[in-house]
């Protein structure tokens, strides 16, 4: 067993519907790992913040066959930018997502549009953009979104 199954089986809960690698550290290779694993396939929250999985992480989660059950994401503080961001929104692989949080990262203007455009968040309640690096041009295209009108809680 490697030490991304271990992670996963110990910070699974019994149910298998949540999983919480929050500061485990696994970088962009664990996390691309974890991304390929069929144990992810009843998970409903998956909980990752600090775990530097960068944009190639982000993308490997965005192109992920095992996650269709997610109805909820955390992302927080993984050094995630625009090409994350924009994978992340325009991926096909989340049908039930509703709740995405990427506090904390580096994700900028470009981002943000594609959150605005992508016609995945017509689906969220929770989008978390917090403490990223959108300017008043990112903030308009999130609030102005008509994908995003059925949100209801928008941070940015």
């Amino acid at each position: 067993m490697n030490k991304v199954e271990k992670l996963l089986k110990e910070n699974m809960s019994d149910d298998g519907t949540v999983v919480n690698l929050r500061d485990k550290f696994l970088g962009l290779r664990g996390v691309m790992e974890l991304a390929k694993n069929p144990e992810l396939a009843h998970v409903k929250e998956l909980v990752l913040p600090g775990n530097q999985c960068a944009d190639e992480g982000a993308e490997a989660l965005a192109n992920s066959p095992h996650l269709g059950n997610l109805e909820m994401l955390n992302l927080n503080h993984n050094d995630i930018g625009d090409e994350g961001a924009v994978a992340i929104a325009n991926s096909q692989k989340f049908p039930k997502l509703k709740s995405l949080s990427m506090f904390g990262n580096v994700i900028g203007d470009e981002g943000a549009k594609a959150f605005a455009e992508s016609p995945q968040s017509k689906k969220y309640l929770k989008l978390d953009l917090y403490k990223n690096q959108v300017t008043t041009d990112g903030n308009k295209y999130l609030t102005e979104s008509e994908m995003l009108k059925n949100c209801e809680e928008l941070e940015v």
